[in-house]
């Protein structure tokens, strides 16, 4: 029979489901697109930086080294924050403190102290990935899932186009200074929409109410075979992804001879598909339904035979049709591992297993400029510097051909039960659309 808190629950889904859901998607895609913007910033005004503040070009890349300590930091660690208070509390304050700590950075006058503000921020957008996740999760069905966290997904490609088309512009007219506290505000004015419109689910609520998660449903979750082998495709899929964003202008400018406006058109192609590859891949996956992890395997050996082909053009119009196909691939996956995991913890460890997952994931992003650098470095070749990339997709893609993604060994084992698709919902999921 049904506790009074499990009767107010459903009261409530009553009154704000399911409609409302897209409110909260909304916002969320806006959280994650201020994040995404914040962090880009610097490398298209690093170089006027660096002229006002007289800063070495050593201490420019510190600075984006200095994030990203603190973003890998927070994913690993604020992910059980959110799963004991919830992604209503957590995400608009951590948007709240990456606006202040933005607008502080646009005061900076050393390397020393952009380094440790650049830390922080990074601390500060480490958090919305796993709230915003495990409040879709929370929110949308599992036949609705997949599609749903595409959508929010797609906020991180605009936020690529909008910062490498907007901020140059703005540059020819403003400082980078006025840049940063423009958006310092903005992004404080986002996390008060956050507060204001943002809820927890109402299947999910009473779980933030004080509830301590067992310590020992952790420990479970990182013995669970089936976690691991979803995180490393992500980890492999992220070192083929951004390997391709970080190193196609350089590898096709050195080794090949191309203008930075020919391989700039490639890179502008890559970011227009990948708006689209997200949310198509999503809705793909929830008109197939589980098992996930066949068209997680396709779309990432998709990424590692796109690398393996891209190596071996020469001519800049076949380029831009594989950067295509890469730019639907390198961002469709993160929809699908994401989704994957939520329904293998249940939503109530959602916020812990994704933070960490995604923390081990971007560990590729730290590891694979080293070793593309020394392979390119030594041989010179453009062709094994792409076999390279497309290494780490090639193993992700064979991993997660081994998961099984039910039941839910966690959830079973630990006595927490996921928050699933039940008729009702199903019913109103139905009405909503």
């Amino acid at each position: 029979m049904p506790n009074p808190s499990e009767q107010s629950a459903a009261r409530a889904g009553a009154q704000v489901a399911p409609r409302y859901r897209w409110v909260v998607l909304g916002i969320a895609w806006l959280a994650m697109f201020m994040t995404f913007v914040d962090r880009l910033a610097w490398a298209n005004v690093a170089a006027s930086a660096s002229t006002s503040l007289h800063l070495p070009v050593a201490a420019l890349g510190g600075f984006v080294t200095a994030f990203y300590v603190g973003y890998v930091a927070a994913n690993a660690a604020t992910g059980i924050i959110t799963d004991r208070v919830g992604p209503r509390i957590t995400l608009p304050c951590a948007l709240l403190a990456l606006g202040i700590l933005t607008y502080c950075f646009s005061m900076t006058t050393s390397v020393a102290a952009g380094v440790v503000i650049q830390c922080l921020m990074g601390l500060a957008a480490g958090v919305d990935y796993a709230a915003v996740v495990k409040l879709i999760a929370s929110w949308f069905a599992v036949r609705q899932r997949a599609r749903a966290v595409g959508i929010v997904f797609t906020s991180i490609s605009v936020a690529v186009i909008a910062t490498n088309t907007g901020i140059p512009v703005e540059l020819l007219h403003t400082s980078w200074v006025a840049i940063y506290k423009v958006l310092g505000v903005t992004t404080a004015a986002s996390s008060l929409a956050c507060f204001v419109f943002l809820r927890n689910s109402p299947e999910s609520a009473g779980a933030f109410r004080g509830n301590r998660i067992p310590v020992r449903s952790f420990v479970l979750l990182l013995r669970d075979k089936n976690y691991w082998l979803t995180t490393l495709a992500g980890f492999g899929a992220c070192w083929g992804g951004l390997g391709f964003m970080f190193w196609t202008n350089a590898l096709m400018q050195k080794g090949l001879g191309f203008s930075p406006v020919q391989s700039g058109l490639v890179g502008t192609v890559f970011g227009i598909a990948s708006v689209v590859g997200s949310p198509l891949i999503g809705i793909l996956s929830d008109w197939l339904g589980r098992p996930r992890k066949w068209i997680t395997s396709a779309v990432i050996l998709t990424i590692a035979a796109s690398l393996l082909v891209f190596g071996r053009l020469t001519a800049l119009v076949p380029m831009q049709m594989v950067a295509a196909i890469l730019g639907i691939a390198a961002f469709g996956w993160g929809a699908l591992v994401a989704t994957i995991i939520t329904e293998i913890v249940g939503i109530e460890l959602a916020g812990g297993a994704i933070g960490l997952s995604n923390a081990a994931q971007q560990l590729g992003g730290v590891l694979m400029p080293l070793a593309v650098g020394m392979v390119f470095q030594s041989t010179g070749s453009f062709h094994l510097a792409f076999v390279t990339l497309a290494a780490g997709p090639l193993l992700g893609g064979i991993a997660v051909l081994a998961l099984r993604e039910g039941p839910l060994a966690v959830n079973l084992e630990a006595g927490v039960q996921p928050i699933e698709e039940t008729p009702q919902t199903s019913a109103q999921a139905g009405a909503s659309n």
